[in-house]
């Protein structure tokens, strides 16, 4: 991210500027309410990065694991938006409630005995081609393995701590891949244009109440309460984010 690095000394006191890659940096209005865009530059722009891989590689169709995140969110509503057709993978019943009450079309619980079936003829009715995958390890190559032929996976987490999967039949005979997605480089691939494209539509979301790229919050602390802080995000995970409030 950062190009270069310059110290000097100005009237007896160090100082030291660093130069930032412009791919690296979003142009906010003056007027903002900070919480709003506190959680605007990962999940939003990875959402907006998948449409665009969706569109560069032809998928009529995607698939989302780990999809009652915040991202995951984003992207149902989204790709209702867009009108692109969004399979969900989630692992809690509850939170087929949940993305269906936002929404989403075609959700689907990894645990439920008919998964693999539900999944295989959702791909095949629907041509979902391309995964977007939070999980990565076995679920990556049992995603794979119901989707069309050519398809490919864009791993882009590893919630399940362990390398993603892939058969070697469906890798050789089913032309099936494993790719990945990280916004860092993306963006560096992406044009000028499209990268102001994004920051614009994410700007004029969030500036407008955040329908889509808005980000619940579940609770702020003071960067003294930070034990708290991590322990209520890793316990309330798909109820919002928490952020830190250094000037309190």
């Amino acid at each position: 991210m950062f190009q270069d690095c310059h110290t000097e000394i100005f009237q007896g006191t160090w100082r030291q500027y660093v130069w930032v890659d412009k791919k690296s940096v979003i142009p906010y209005p003056d007027e903002l309410d900070y919480e709003k865009f506190a959680s605007s530059a990962v999940n939003p722009l990875t959402v907006l990065c998948m449409e665009h891989s969706a569109k560069k590689n032809n998928h009529k169709a995607i698939i989302h694991s780990a999809a009652c995140s915040s991202l995951g969110k984003m992207l149902v509503k989204h790709c209702k938006k867009i009108g692109l057709t969004l399979i969900n993978i989630v692992r809690r019943e509850e939170q087929v409630k949940i993305l269906t009450e936002l929404g989403a079309e075609h959700v689907l619980d990894s645990t439920s005995e008919t998964f693999a079936k539900d999944l295989a003829e959702l791909a095949e009715q629907h041509e979902a081609s391309g995964f977007f995958d939070a999980v990565a390890g076995d679920l990556t190559g049992q995603v794979l393995e119901a989707m069309p032929d050519k398809s490919t996976a864009y791993v882009y987490g590893g919630l399940s701590g362990k390398a993603p999967s892939l058969s070697i039949l469906g890798h050789i005979f089913g032309q099936k891949t494993i790719s990945y997605l990280w916004i860092s480089t993306y963006l560096k691939e992406v044009t000028e244009e499209e990268r102001n494209q994004f920051f614009g539509a994410i700007i004029q979301d969030l500036s407008t109440g955040g329908k889509v790229f808005g980000t619940s919050v579940y609770k702020t602390f003071p960067l003294s309460e930070f034990s708290e802080a991590l322990e209520a995000g890793n316990k309330n995970a798909t109820d919002g984010k928490v952020l830190f409030k250094p000037q309190e």
